[in-house]
């Protein structure tokens, strides 16, 4: 009997001779990719050359079975022919196709074994240091973008948007390290990033050296990560780079993660690179800067922790900093935290290392008069930016919000508790949600307008001598 032609490897062996409209039941494999983006014409091509590698392997162990598979597949004879040459029978013939062919396949697997670890090697050294040590909370929406970044039809654009320390990169480096390396949905990844300002924990805002990141700086980071580096302009242009990475990004679909892209020039200047570039490829954004308006970006808003996550945060930074005194807190005490930080990551792992050597009274109290170095360095790093870029009718508004609570207000609401009224207060709440400092809810028939607790928290007290500070004092 013929060997089973369900067969991956004897199907793409059956089709040697066929052009690429046929396609390739190996088309998924990282070493067709690779032979593709080598310098393969089409997926037939590259196919035929992973299968012309792997029956040289073959040779060299069993000459006899490797003639048998070239003469019949590659050139195109008879089974008859090749039996008669090879004085066997059909029969025989067939033994030792079934025979050569899973053999075959067994050195496609071992290679493509080895490629997937090379790339992924390869790949993991483009992402930067991993920004978690755990996540919490973040299960439904790691399946939700997961879902859109898989489906074909998809926006192209995907935007990660929040504001500062709601958990946005390490949304961005899980979805890429589920993506690429663990689901292959992705044959490459890129990563770059736009950040200027980095937090420590202890208290420290760092200025990343590197300039904010334009046109030209994006097309050259992402030629040296995806393109051959025979391939790269020497000296680099991006006006050759970049025709040279279209094509790459629509022979090897990968997903590119911009990072930080925090202010609207950054935006306004690359978002038509990101436009010309993707395709099957898609680029994945992290912004504090909400790109919701953009008619092709799918844009997703970090919510913050619910209560029960945040506990379950708690906790866990209690076990990893070995803090027994915070692990064995009652709900009552964690809630405390809850009530004056909300749910964002950031916030709550700077009050979880303070506990070492402050009591939480006293560590909740300095985030709500916004006193010592380490809660007034949290409010900088997550509000400064946003609010300079903020005019008088902007600031009017925020400082409104706190009226409200967490369950926010609507329109008419708001207009009544502040003097800005009519369009302007339309134009003032579309400008702090495009900054993240203002979430919007509700359903199709009414919104709601909110904020975080922190921001809140912010707002009550450490913003009123913000008000007329120049930046060099901040």
């Amino acid at each position: 009997m013929p060997p089973n032609v369900e067969n991956p490897v004897h199907r793409a062996l059956s089709l040697w001779r066929k052009d690429a409209t046929a396609g390739s039941p190996l088309a998924h494999l990282r070493i067709v990719q690779q032979a593709l983006a080598g310098g393969a014409a089409d997926l037939r091509q590259a196919t035929n050359q992973v299968l012309h590698d792997a029956l040289d392997a073959l040779e060299a162990e069993m000459p006899t079975h490797a003639y048998l598979l070239r003469e019949h597949f590659v050139k195109g004879r008879p089974i008859f022919a090749v039996a008669n040459e090879m004085n066997i029978s059909e029969g025989v013939f067939y033994k030792w196709q079934r025979k050569a062919i899973e053999r075959l396949t067994a050195i496609v697997e071992h290679r493509e074994r080895a490629a997937a670890a090379d790339l992924a090697m390869s790949l993991a050294l483009r992402l930067p240091a991993p920004p978690y040590t755990y996540l919490i909370g973040v299960e439904p929406h790691l399946e939700r973008l997961g879902a859109v970044l898989r489906t074909k039809d998809a926006p192209r654009l995907v935007a990660i948007q929040g504001i500062g320390g709601i958990g946005k990169t390490s949304l961005a480096y899980r979805l890429a390290v589920q993506l690429v390396l663990e689901e292959r949905t992705f044959a490459e990844v890129a990563w770059v990033s736009a950040q200027q300002q980095s937090f420590h924990l202890a208290g420290l805002i760092r200025e990343v050296p590197e300039p904010a990141l334009n046109a030209a700086d994006l097309v050259e980071a992402l030629a040296r990560q995806l393109l051959p580096a025979d391939a790269v302009p020497t000296p680099f242009l991006p006006d050759r780079a970049l025709p040279l990475l279209q094509a790459r990004l629509a022979t090897a679909p990968s997903l590119v993660v911009v990072d930080n892209l925090e202010t609207l020039p950054d935006v306004d200047a690359l978002l038509p690179i990101l436009r010309r570039l993707a395709g099957p490829s898609r680029f994945l954004i992290t912004s504090r800067y909400a790109l919701s308006h953009e008619p092709d970006v799918y844009a997703f808003t970090v919510p913050e922790l619910g209560e029960a996550d945040v506990l379950r945060l708690l906790r866990r930074e209690a076990e990893v900093r070995n803090l027994p005194d915070l692990l064995g807190a009652s709900d009552e005490d964690l809630r405390a935290i809850y009530d004056t930080v909300g749910g964002n990551p950031l916030a709550l792992k700077l009050v979880a290392g303070q506990l070492f050597l402050l009591p939480l009274p006293q560590v909740l109290e300095a985030l709500r008069s916004a006193r010592g170095r380490r809660a007034e360095a949290l409010y900088r790093y997550i509000y400064w930016t946003a609010w300079r870029q903020l005019g008088p009718d902007e600031r009017e508004v925020l400082l409104t919000m706190p009226l409200f609570g967490q369950t926010g207000a609507d329109l008419r609401s708001i207009a009544r508790a502040c003097d800005v009224q009519g369009p302007r207060l339309e134009a003032a709440l579309e400008r702090l949600t495009r900054l993240s400092l203002v979430n919007v809810n509700g359903d199709l028939q009414a919104r709601r307008y909110s904020i975080h607790r922190l921001t809140e928290t912010w707002l009550l007290q450490d913003v009123v001598g913000w008000e007329n500070a120049p930046q060099e004092e901040l």
